[in-house]
């Protein structure tokens, strides 16, 4: 599977970024569900909110197009730690996988916990 950049973040990241990407993705056990969010990343901010980085894996024959979508952040003891609903355009070929990060508010982050390696992303 080969991983593509959504056209902002291609503009923004340096190559050495991309590669590093690259290289954290080729270390991620292959999943062979139809769509999957493959943890990267968790980060608290400093007002409060919520950085959630993932792979986004569409391991179905045709593009899948992201609108809307539900985001629940869970700890390793499956605890929701943030929900949001957010907007989107987005648009994954067939078997690839894009990098994306989704920012949660403060108000709608339910603990300061730090994270640990446990956590996983469940997209509705």
């Amino acid at each position: 599977m080969q991983i593509v950049f959504e056209a902002t973040w291609e503009a923004t990241l340096s190559d050495q970024q991309k590669q590093a990407f690259i290289h954290q993705y080729e270390t991620k056990r292959s999943v062979q569900e139809e769509f999957t969010a493959t943890p990267i990343l968790l980060k608290h901010k400093r007002d409060g909110g919520l950085v959630a980085t993932v792979f986004l894996q569409n391991n179905r024959d045709e593009v899948l197009s992201i609108r809307e979508a539900t985001v629940c952040v869970v700890n390793e003891r499956g605890d929701t730690v943030a929900e949001e609903t957010f907007s989107l355009s987005l648009d994954i070929p067939p078997f690839t996988a894009t990098p994306w990060s989704f920012v949660f508010l403060p108000t709608y982050v339910n603990s300061i916990e730090e994270p640990t390696d446990g956590w996983k992303v469940i997209i509705k």
